[in-house]
C-alpha cells in the first residue's frame, strides 16, 4: 500500500508535444489524416477505432522512423526534477498512455530507474502494416487508465496531464494537475485542479503539500 501515488501522461505531458498524433501526421496522407480527425471530432468515430484505422494505414517499416521522430521531441521541462523531488517524498511514480510502449520506454530510458512502471499501447509489426494491441481497450478508449489505476494500493492518487483521454484519470484521482484540453474540461465542469506550465510547478506544489 503506497500513502501517494504519481500517475503521469506521457503524450502532450511528459512531452512537448503529441507525439501519438504527431507519429501518425508523419506517417499517413495529411488528406487521410484530416478527414479522420474530423469524423473524430464529430463524433463519428471512437478515438479507439480512429487510432486503429490510423495506425493500420501505417507500413509495419515505418516503425523506426516514429522511434527517430519521438527521440527528437523534447520532454517538458523540470521532468528530471519532479522525478526527483518524488522520490525524496517517497512517491512512486506511474506513466500511463495511449501512446506506443516502443517509444515510451525508449523515450524514457534514461529515467527508468527513478520510474516505478509504464503503461502503453503495444504494436503487432508481423504483419504489412501496424496493428496496435491494449489489454485496457474499453468501448471509445484505446486505454482505459482507470483500469490501469486500480492495479495499485495507495490512499492518495495525484495526477498530471493534458487531454481529454486523461479525464477518467483526473476524476479517479485525489489531486489534478491540468493544463490544456483537460484544464478546460475540467473548468467547464467545475472540478478541482491546479494548473501547471511546465513539471516545476507541479514539483514546487508538491513538495509545499507535504
Amino acid at each position: 500500500m503506497y500513502d501517494t501515488i504519481l500517475f503521469l501522461d506521457f503524450d502532450g505531458t511528459i512531452t512537448s508535444e503529441d507525439t501519438l498524433e504527431g507519429s501518425m501526421q508523419l506517417c499517413i496522407d495529411p488528406s487521410i489524416y484530416e478527414e479522420e480527425k474530423k469524423a473524430l471530432t464529430a463524433g463519428e468515430r471512437s478515438l479507439s477505432d480512429t487510432l486503429h484505422l490510423a495506425f493500420n494505414m501505417i507500413p509495419s517499416s515505418k516503425i523506426d522512423a516514429i522511434l527517430d521522430y519521438v527521440d527528437q521531441v523534447a520532454l517538458r521541462p523540470g521532468f528530471e526534477e519532479l522525478l526527483d523531488v518524488a522520490d525524496g517524498l517517497g512517491i512512486p511514480v506511474v506513466v500511463i498512455s495511449g501512446g506506443l510502449e516502443s517509444y515510451i520506454e525508449r523515450k524514457l530510458a534514461p529515467y527508468k530507474d527513478k520510474i516505478l512502471d509504464f503503461h502503453g499501447v503495444g504494436v503487432d509489426l508481423s504483419g504489412e502494416h501496424i496493428k496496435l494491441i491494449s489489454a485496457y481497450e474499453t468501448k471509445g478508449e484505446l486505454v482505459q487508465k482507470t483500469l490501469i489505476m486500480d492495479q495499485y494500493e495507495y490512499k492518495k492518487a495525484i495526477s498530471v496531464g493534458d487531454n481529454i483521454t486523461d479525464y477518467r484519470m483526473a476524476l479517479a484521482s485525489d489531486q489534478v494537475f491540468a493544463r490544456d484540453t483537460l484544464a478546460a474540461i475540467m473548468e467547464k465542469n467545475k472540478l478541482p485542479f491546479t494548473p501547471w506550465e511546465d513539471f516545476y510547478d507541479v514539483a514546487r506544489s508538491i513538495s509545499s503539500s507535504k
